[in-house]
């Protein structure tokens, strides 16, 4: 589910940069020096010179990277030990501050991490997004789906087993919102092989900013037809457009709903939705959007 890994040099300040193939495998674009590691500077604009961070910004907003002319197509091993871009940045920022070089050019040094996860944040929060609804067939998740490389919209609803049920009337959808609440209940089914997968899908997240893509979500649930939706109403507003059809879904197919539950809305709220639940879909839309 990761895009790219940094890992240090051996007796070096040196960082190497991992970018992963379509296989899965990772290979190295560039290993960077102490100069190349300074925060957003210029030269990258007017020398075409590289820097660590807006490299890796560049592989995050889904642009191919950046290779050296010398660099090997394939797989290569791993050296050294991994290390976080939040370490980095953090490090950058420190040798901004410690006086030395141009104050002017390290403005925006002290927040690097802050301007990194804002213009990250900026990419895949969707909220206002139509659904993924079209993923049957040639466009499911596996094949020709448009967003299948897409990051995933962190606090979008996550529909499975929504084509795969047997009696379309009893069996469940499966319903998630927000990659934590799929991480989480992953976590708990998973055995220990698949699990740490999982983590380390997360821990990307949290120290590199580094999502999974909606096709990576997909497999992980292991449902290659799954609908997002981007908020509640267009959530429940699908629901009740297929519960009249009565084709997919019905008023009274059950769903087992997971979500990290909003601190702002107290229990007996007839708006709140602990973090494992099973209802109705209609009652579900109902919480989500009322009726007027």
């Amino acid at each position: 589910m990761t895009r790219y890994e940094l890992r240090t040099v051996p007796g070096e300040r040196d960082i190497v940069l991992r970018v992963a193939a379509d296989d899965g495998s990772f290979r190295t674009t560039h290993v960077y020096g102490e100069q190349e590691q300074y925060p957003l500077t210029t030269d990258r604009y007017y020398h075409n010179l590289r820097n660590l961070f807006l490299d890796i910004l560049d592989v995050l907003d889904g642009n191919p990277p950046l290779a050296d002319d010398d660099a090997d197509d394939g797989p290569d091993a791993p050296t050294g030990n991994t290390i976080s871009l939040k370490t980095l940045a953090q490090r950058a920022s420190h040798a901004a501050a410690d006086g030395s070089g141009n104050a002017r050019r390290f403005k925006d040094a002290r927040s690097l991490w802050a301007l990194m996860s804002n213009h990250v944040d900026v990419r895949v929060k969707r909220p206002d997004d139509e659904p993924i609804v079209d993923v049957r067939r040639t466009k499911n998740w596996k094949k020709n789906q448009p967003m299948r490389a897409v990051p995933a919209d962190p606090g979008a609803w996550f529909v499975s087993s929504v084509y795969s049920r047997s009696n379309q009337r009893k069996n469940p959808v499966i319903i998630y919102r927000s990659i934590d609440a799929v991480f989480d209940a992953l976590l708990t089914d998973l055995d220990e092989t698949a699990a740490p997968d999982i983590t380390r899908a997360r821990d990307a997240i949290a120290a590199n900013l580094d999502y999974p893509t909606y096709a990576d979500i997909a497999a992980a649930l292991g449902d290659s037809n799954m609908l997002v939706f981007h908020n509640d109403r267009s959530l429940a507003d699908w629901i009740r457009e297929q519960a009249r059809a009565q084709e997919t879904i019905f008023p009274d197919t059950p769903a087992q709903v997971y979500v990290i539950p909003d601190p702002t809305i107290d229990d007996d709220d007839p708006r709140y939705l602990p973090a494992e639940s099973t209802m109705t879909l209609a009652h579900l839309a109902n919480v989500l959007a009322p009726r007027d």
